[in-house]
Formats: structure tokens, C-alpha cells, sequence
């Protein structure tokens, strides 16, 4: 295995990630736990770790999700919110209550994560097998989730710290398949598995206001996928995915390709 795959397989052990120019950092959630990795890939060192948050049933999936008015905002023109928020770093997982738990990075105080127990993100229920995926645009922070009925949907804090959830998205997903977004600065997609076994991405542009879905019929993958992260090509449109299942990764394209 190549050192781009060796980094790529090593980002998907962690249930999420988040990469800067400086170092990457990865989540996990072990034994009730939530940790954070600053992780070099360059060297494949570990720079430090932290303790986010306990309170997480075991096997959580999280997402993480940090941004700010001066990071990526310019990528939206005039539509970036300016009352989303400075600068935050949030991760979310789920309880063994199946209802959503957050931690905050306190910058502040003492640059320490602490609870997230503002407005009523705690409140939401969850599948139990639901994934969890987060993404910022213009117009708010999502956070994707699968409902307790087993659809897609989406809690969204426009600005403030109230939260409000969307209507049910128009797809049918596979029981418990990983989600995963991707940001461009035309839209959001939130990419996921569907009871087909195929790849599917919701699409909302920024300006639309609707999401539509959409099939990506050379991607199909049968066995349970543990995680996966897609993205689109801005200029071609075509989607490239890595995947992990049974200790495999898996490289699958759009063309048909699929590489292990």
C-alpha cells in the first residue's frame, strides 16, 4: 500500500476528521469516550491528544466540524452568514440514549473542549444505527443524522445556538450507512449508501433552497461499510470514493474502478 493510502486508511480508522494546512485531526470514541488526535501525516507522528467528551455509547460515529468568518468564507461571495459564529470548533457523537451529545472547544478560557449544552441540539433522537456528518455553508451549520423512522434529515443552527430541523430528505438509505459531506462553493452534498447498495449523494445548492438526489450507479458496494468519504470534481462532476469494510479499503470511481 502506497503512503497516500496507508494516510487515507489511517483517517478512516478515526470516526472523523479534519484537515488543516498544519496537521490533521482525527476523532474517535472509545469506551464512552471521545478523544482527539493531532496527527502529522507527513511524518505519521502524533503530535498531542486530547480528551473531548465522555457520555458516548460505545461504537458512536462523531463529526467534527470547525470553521470560521475568515476561514473559507470568501469561498461563498456576499452569501457567508456573518452571525454564524467567529470561529468554533464543535465535534458531535450520539448517547446511549440515541439522542445527540456536543462538545465546544472553549478559546475563551482555558483552550479546553467543553459541553455544548446550548439551545436544543440534545434534544434530537437518533436511529441507532445512524451515522453523523457535519458541514457548514451560507446559510447555517448542518448536522446530517438519520431519524428514528430511518430517514435522512438534517438539524441546522442558522446563527444563535437554536437549531431547527429539516424535512425529511428524499431518500431511502441503507440502515446504518456512514455519512459523509462534501462543500463546494456552488453547494452541500451529503454522500451516503442506499438500500440499492449504491452510492448516493443529496445535492442542495446554496441559492436552490431544495435538495435533489442523485445515484452514482458505478459505485456499489455490497459488503457493510464501516466508513467512507466521497467528494465531486468541480469540473468534471465525477465522484471518487474511498471506503473501508472488513479491513479493507476500497478506492471507487465514478468510471466503474474499484481498487483495493
Amino acid at each position: 500500500m502506497g503512503d497516500d493510502l496507508q494516510r487515507i486508511a489511517y483517517c478512516l480508522s478515526a470516526c472523523s476528521t479534519f484537515v488543516t494546512e498544519m496537521a490533521t485531526h482525527l476523532i474517535y470514541t472509545n469506551d464512552g469516550t471521545i478523544t482527539e488526535e493531532v496527527w502529522d501525516p507527513a511524518s505519521g507522528e502524533t503530535i498531542k491528544q486530547d480528551e473531548v467528551g465522555d457520555g458516548v455509547k460505545d461504537g458512536a460515529p462523531a463529526a467534527y466540524v470547525w470553521y470560521s468568518n475568515g476561514q473559507g468564507a470568501e469561498d461563498f461571495d456576499d452569501d457567508f452568514d456573518e452571525g454564524i459564529g467567529g470561529e468554533e470548533r464543535m465535534v458531535f457523537s450520539i448517547t446511549p440514549e440515541n439522542k445527540i451529545i456536543a462538545f465546544k472547544y472553549d478559546y475563551e478560557e482555558e483552550d479546553v473542549w467543553i459541553d455544548y449544552t446550548a439551545g436544543n441540539v440534545g434534544t434530537i433522537s437518533v436511529h441507532p444505527q445512524s451515522g453523523l456528518s457535519a458541514a457548514i455553508n451560507p446559510d447555517g451549520l448542518y448536522l446530517f443524522f438519520m431519524n428514528p423512522s430511518g430517514g435522512l434529515q438534517a438539524a441546522v443552527r442558522p446563527g444563535g445556538e437554536d437549531w431547527t430541523l429539516t424535512n425529511v430528505f428524499p431518500a431511502e438509505a441503507k440502515i446504518g450507512t456512514p455519512l459523509t459531506t462534501s462543500v463546494s462553493s456552488e453547494g452541500v452534498s451529503l454522500f451516503y449508501f442506499g438500500v440499492d447498495d449504491t452510492l448516493h449523494h443529496l445535492y442542495r445548492g446554496h441559492k436552490s433552497g431544495s435538495w435533489e438526489d442523485h445515484r452514482i450507479d458505478n459505485i456499489v458496494v455490497t459488503t457493510p461499510v464501516t466508513r467512507f468519504r466521497a467528494s465531486q470534481d468541480q469540473e468534471t462532476g465525477m465522484v471518487e470514493a474511498y471506503a473501508l469494510t472488513n479491513d479493507r479499503l476500497l478506492r471507487l470511481s465514478e468510471t466503474g474502478e474499484s481498487v483495493d
